[in-house]
C-alpha cells in the first residue's frame, strides 16, 4: 500500500511536470466562454470598435456606422480569429497581427474578461 501510494504520487508529479498549463485564450468557437470583449482600432482617423458581450451581444462600429446583432457577429469572430487573445500575448503582438488588416494603425486598445472574471487590457498607441 505504502509504495502504492508513492508510485502513484511520482506518477501525478511526473504528469505534472510535462504537460504544460492551460493557458486562456479566445477563438471564435471559445468566444462564447468570454464574458466580454472590446476591441477598439483607430486607423486613418476612423475608429473601428468590435464588442461582445455573453450570451449573445454582438457589435461592430466603423466610425458612425454601427451594425448589432447576428450581422455584427461575423465582425466580430473575424477579429477574434485574428487576434487569437491570450493573456500572454503583449500589446506589440496584437498589433502585428493587425498590421496586414490596418497598416496605419495608429492606436489598438483590447479590453477582454475571461470566464473566470479575470480582467485584461491591452494598449498600443504607434
Amino acid at each position: 500500500m505504502k509504495y502504492t501510494l508513492m508510485y502513484t504520487t511520482l506518477f501525478a508529479l511526473f504528469l505534472a511536470a510535462i504537460c504544460p498549463l492551460p493557458v486562456s485564450a479566445v477563438s471564435g468557437t471559445e468566444l462564447m466562454e468570454s464574458f466580454s470583449l472590446r476591441v477598439t482600432v483607430i486607423a486613418e482617423g476612423v475608429e473601428h470598435q468590435w464588442e461582445y458581450d455573453n450570451p449573445n451581444h454582438y457589435e461592430y462600429e466603423k466610425g458612425n456606422y454601427v451594425i448589432k446583432g447576428e450581422e455584427a457577429q461575423t465582425h466580430v469572430e473575424e477579429i477574434v480569429d485574428l487576434l487569437q487573445i491570450n493573456e500572454e500575448t503583449t500589446e506589440a503582438e496584437y498589433a502585428d497581427r493587425l498590421s496586414a488588416k490596418f497598416p496605419t494603425m495608429e492606436r489598438l486598445e483590447i479590453r477582454w474578461m475571461n470566464r473566470d472574471s479575470e480582467r485584461f487590457t491591452w494598449l498600443w498607441t504607434k
